[in-house]
């Protein structure tokens, strides 16, 4: 089911790409993608708010609103809105999984299983020499680029700052994060600290 089962396609595979093409030689580093991904680094962490579009090879479309912030190292907090509530928290270590409606708190203890190269690249662990360009349309602001050895997604730079993130799997589904209102400013410690509301269930995975 798919509201139950968030976690994995919006989390996980929203920053894992799975269609992973033989490799081809690197670009230059177009000077506003470089800009944009030396701020992250800089910031140490940033706040924003989400919207999320997967679209579906059959044509559907899924829309999320949300707000997301993030603190190197590893530690993320987002919130969706729309159209239902949830709440994911890490704090580098562990992951919570909130569902309020459900009175329900999953949470995942190995943080390697989730610990995907965009949010690296999000709060700013991964260097500018771990992204290598593939394509360029300078038109659009958009670059697909390689993280490390696999992961290839879609970037797009506004105002010298990240707007978007795509990946695309091999059914040919399109998953898109946009960033709106990004402030490049470390959010407080305290935001990644979770504490499950009296009478909800804790289910650890593992």
């Amino acid at each position: 089911m798919m509201r139950r089962g968030l976690f994995l396609p919006l989390i996980v595979s929203l920053f894992v790409l799975l269609w992973q093409p033989p490799l081809h030689a690197a670009a230059p580093m177009p000077s506003e993608l470089a800009k944009a991904l030396k701020s992250l680094a800089q910031a140490g962490g940033f706040s924003a708010a989400f919207t999320q579009r997967i679209r579906f090879s059959d044509g559907s479309v899924q829309r999320y609103r949300g707000e997301v912030d993030v603190l190197t190292p590893g530690r993320f907090r987002w919130r969706y809105v729309q159209p239902f509530e949830q709440l994911f928290v890490s704090d580098g270590f562990s992951i919570w999984h909130y569902e309020p409606d459900l009175m329900q708190v999953t949470v995942l203890k190995e943080m390697r299983d989730v610990d995907p190269s965009v949010i690296r690249l999000l709060d700013g662990s991964i260097g500018i020499d771990d992204v290598h360009l593939l394509k360029a349309d300078a038109g659009e602001h958009r670059y697909y680029v390689r993280i490390g050895d696999n992961t290839r997604v879609w970037v797009g730079v506004r105002r010298a700052q990240l707007a978007y993130i795509e990946s695309v799997d091999t059914l040919g589904n399109s998953n898109r994060l946009i960033l709106e209102r990004m402030q490049l400013t470390a959010p407080d410690a305290g935001r990644f600290a979770f504490v499950a509301p009296d009478g909800v269930d804790v289910v650890p995975l593992r």
